[in-house]
């Protein structure tokens, strides 16, 4: 997975309100860059921008080089060395380089208004770019599933995945700490629980909740490997249906809460509805990385670093 910061929905109110802006994107990196290719920036004409490519060391230069580009309405590739000083200011152990496309776009530019409808819907966008002359297509028959910059071709594929979403299942103290983390690392968060007293804003904030049974209400959803559930209540009349649907559909983690004793008369009611092993393996119960966990945000801890470990291995 390699899904960045979406800039590109914020960038498209810009265009709306007829700013000229120019986009910058790292499309190759060495050494400890501190933003992945695909790590975008978002320039107006007068300097203000919406997103990152270096974190903050190079930012100024990349400014700058933006600005030109309104004025020529020429697209440029450029290389940014990161010295050991400037890498320490960002967090970083040592220095890096990083090869930064930048284009001008159009007020009326076709290609970002149909990629942020593309975000909204949570398909994966996949974008040829030409790093010489900028044209820019929108090509669904590429394979390959991450971005890459092919020199010799002048030529960067952009892969933009859906922003991870997570499903929690059941309004417990866990789900509070769960939501809070979730939300720092920057996921799409939805809370289902039929009870809707202990479901309430007051508990949740900062969440999307639904008062209905995990099933209905997951069904209003589509499914991608960029979505993840995780079951807490240790109610079967709950967690079931939950996995009963999910574990069907096309989906990223799947996670229970629960003792080993637990996960077992979990399966095994799950094998008795024709669950196979395959499908049961995709549970991960006990849930959580093994960190010997004891209260709610510790659990909490360990389950998002399972979900996240899961991603950057898929």
């Amino acid at each position: 997975m390699a899904e960045l910061d979406d800039i590109l929905t914020p960038l498209s109110i810009w265009l709306k309100d007829k700013r000229k802006i120019a986009l910058a994107t790292v499309i190759s990196t060495w050494g400890s860059s501190p933003r992945p290719v695909g790590g975008q920036m978002a320039i107006d004409q007068n300097g203000e921008i919406i997103g990152s490519v270096s974190g903050g060391c190079i930012e100024g230069a990349v400014i700058t080089e933006g600005i030109k580009s309104l004025s020529d309405g020429k697209t440029r590739v450029k290389d940014y060395g990161i010295s050991n000083d400037m890498a320490w200011e960002v967090g970083l152990a040592c220095g890096g380089e990083l090869k930064v496309l930048i284009q001008p776009l159009q007020i009326e530019d076709k290609i970002i208004f149909s990629i942020v409808e593309s975000i909204r819907k949570r398909e994966v966008i996949k974008l040829r770019i030409n790093t010489k002359s900028g044209l820019r297509t929108i090509d669904k028959s590429i394979s390959q599933q991450s971005s890459s910059f092919n020199q010799l071709m002048n030529e960067f594929i952009h892969i933009i995945d859906p922003k991870p979403r997570l499903f929690i299942i059941g309004a417990v103290h866990i789900a509070q700490e769960l939501v809070k983390l979730a939300t720092i690392a920057d996921f799409e968060i939805t809370l289902i629980d039929p009870r809707d007293h202990f479901a309430t804003k007051k508990r949740f904030p900062n969440c999307q909740i639904i008062n209905d049974w995990p099933d209905n209400a997951l069904s209003k959803f589509t499914f991608d490997k960029s979505t993840h559930l995780v079951t807490l209540t240790h109610d079967p009349k709950i967690d079931d249906p939950a996995l009963i649907y999910s574990l069907k559909k096309n989906i990223g983690y799947v996670g229970s809460l629960g003792s080993k004793k637990t996960h077992q008369k979990r399966c095994e009611r799950l094998s008795l509805l024709g669950f196979n092993q395959c499908d049961l393996n995709k549970i991960h119960g006990p849930i959580g990385l093994d960190i010997k966990a004891k209260n709610p945000a510790e659990i909490a801890i360990s389950i998002l670093g399972e979900i996240i470990q899961f991603r950057r291995a898929n």
